[in-house]
């Protein structure tokens, strides 16, 4: 009779394992735990694009330098310093110090942005990890820089062609005085980025 019981506890034990076993191993299955679904990305993106969510206004000229310029060399702080002096000195023509220009986000990656007396609207894509945002407007698509400098300081900043098309989009002339304001940048500088340090 202590056979049997003991036997028959160790079946029970056994197949309660197994039973467990089973529910780890469904709980485990690959399939439902890397499945991604499209409400899993847009979760995904409205907690990334939190961190850039409301309005941002311009508060003067952003430049970086990268690459291999001689710009970013020993003399990069000197040199950013004379461009970032030259540039204030373009968007002053601009009067973007009077108008000033301003960038808004929302969490569902619609932008819109006021420039030169123009409003432009679309879409973005923001990758914190790369530094990257992505725009769209008139399904012209557009990157750029974007950094963060604290919670309520923006430095966002262009390939200077990239600046000039977005002015250019903005104003919808192609001759417009901040094509000829700026014209320098695409003159003198690669591997330089430049843009507006925005405030929120």
């Amino acid at each position: 009779m202590r056979n049997f019981l003991t036997i028959l506890c160790a079946l029970v034990l056994l197949s309660s394992c197994a039973s467990n076993r089973n529910t780890t191993s469904q709980n485990l299955n690959p399939d439902k735990v890397f499945t991604v679904t499209e409400e899993d990305i847009a979760r995904e993106t409205r907690q990334i694009n939190k961190a850039l969510n409301g309005e941002w206004t311009y508060s003067g000229p952003s430049v970086d330098v990268s690459g291999k310029n001689l710009l970013a060399g020993v003399g990069k702080p000197i040199a950013k310093g004379k461009l970032k002096k030259k540039l204030k000195n373009a968007y002053k023509t601009l009067r973007l110090d009077k108008m000033k220009p301003q960038f808004s986000f929302d969490e569902e990656g619609n932008c819109a942005v006021k420039l030169l007396g123009m409003s432009l609207k679309g879409t973005y894509n923001y990758n914190p990890s790369q530094e990257k945002v992505t725009f769209k407007w008139h399904g012209i698509p557009m990157t750029a820089r974007l950094k963060r400098s604290g919670k309520k300081k923006l430095l966002l900043t262009f390939d200077a062609d990239k600046l000039l098309k977005l002015f250019s989009l903005a104003s919808k002339v192609s001759d417009s005085s901040a094509l000829k304001a700026l014209s320098f940048l695409l003159d003198n500088y690669d591997d330089v980025m430049v843009g507006f340090e925005l405030k929120k």
